[in-house]
């Protein structure tokens, strides 16, 4: 396998698949967003999906209730972050796949914090709601140095995110 940033599709596909699976474990019943942080020889060092943190309580009120499910909700990539921290495990020079939604702004700050330098997600529409912050992370990641991109992955469902 060549340089992490150097994939062929083939592979980039093989982790936005497995980005799609750690999503569909999120209790979300609005978004399932999936991460997978991989290293330069191809190893996934960590992944996350949006939910609660540790040892807090899921439960479906929670979720329900839109202010009560923000105030609580860790998205996808940070839980990426967070779990590699608890296991001991560098991001740095990681590439990240992201399946759902496109990192958001406060998301990006952290993978630019960590040192993941690659983001790859589904070709996708952006809704009017994450537009804005999708720009800024675009503009974040330019100012850092960290490289994105769109591949066109046919298991993608937009309706999964449902944008929510």
């Amino acid at each position: 396998m060549r340089g992490i940033l150097n994939l062929s599709n083939k592979w980039h596909i093989r982790y936005l698949d497995l980005a799609k699976q750690v999503a569909s474990w999120s209790k979300d019943p609005s978004s399932q967003i999936g991460a997978v942080a991989v290293g330069s020889k191809g190893q996934v060092l960590s992944q996350g999906y949006n939910g609660f943190p540790r040892n807090i309580t899921d439960s479906s009120d929670r979720y329900t209730d839109r202010e009560k499910k923000y105030n609580y909700i860790v998205h996808a990539e940070m839980n990426v972050i967070y779990n590699a921290s608890y296991n001991g495990v560098s991001l740095s020079n990681s590439t990240l796949y992201v399946y759902g939604l496109p990192v958001c702004n406060r998301c990006a700050l952290g993978i630019i914090q960590v040192g993941i330098t690659h983001i790859v997600m589904p070709r996708q529409e952006i809704s009017d709601r994450w537009f804005q912050s999708w720009q800024l992370s675009k503009s974040l990641f330019r100012e850092a140095g960290v490289k994105w991109e769109f591949v066109d992955y046919e298991g993608y469902n937009q309706s999964d995110s449902k944008h929510s």
